[in-house]
């Protein structure tokens, strides 16, 4: 029961922070709530057997931390580098994760990541939303067939705070 329970636990944790950080203004502080829930949606998926997808969050927070420092001198100066290196390890990483588990699942969690972490990138708040909202399904997908109920629910979840927070900042952005 318990080897249940606690991932659930852990997973609407994860929930209560992404959904927390897409309400936050500044997009410093957007990334910064974002990278915390990936290490909790890491731990559930790790205590689920899910792997794609905490080896995906695992590259994904890296990417996100990355992206909340595109603007030092060293990361605008190998930026056309660095995007496609991170991004070209992400797909490797989930294609190859999904082939080796001969699961077509596995790639729901790939584009969430992709879509997910790709908007960190952008300079914009409002096109960081647009994107994520783009991919919150994916990963809906991917929780619900993993088991990973808390998270699932808290795709529908951050879908819904997505679209509040774009309507909160529509004319701000």
């Amino acid at each position: 029961m318990i080897r249940i329970l606690v991932p659930q636990i852990i997973g609407f944790l994860a929930v209560a922070t992404f959904l927390l950080s897409y309400q936050q203004k500044k997009r410093k502080q957007i990334i910064l709530l974002n990278v915390t829930s990936r290490v909790l949606y890491i731990l559930q998926y790790v205590l689920l057997g899910a792997y794609a997808g905490a080896v995906l969050d695992i590259l994904g927070a890296f990417s996100s931390v990355l992206a909340g420092k595109k603007h030092t001198p060293f990361m605008r100066k190998y930026l056309r580098i660095i995007l496609p290196a991170v991004t070209a390890v992400m797909v490797a990483a989930g294609v190859t994760i999904a082939i080796l588990n001969r699961s077509y699942l596995d790639l729901f969690s790939l584009v969430g990541v992709l879509l997910h972490t790709s908007a960190f990138w952008m300079d914009r708040e409002r096109a960081i939303r647009v994107v994520s909202l783009l991919g919150s399904p994916f990963w809906f997908v991917y929780n619900l067939m993993s088991r990973a109920y808390g998270s699932a629910l808290g795709d529908i979840l951050t879908m819904g705070s997505i679209l509040i927070a774009m309507f909160r900042y529509r004319n701000k952005a």
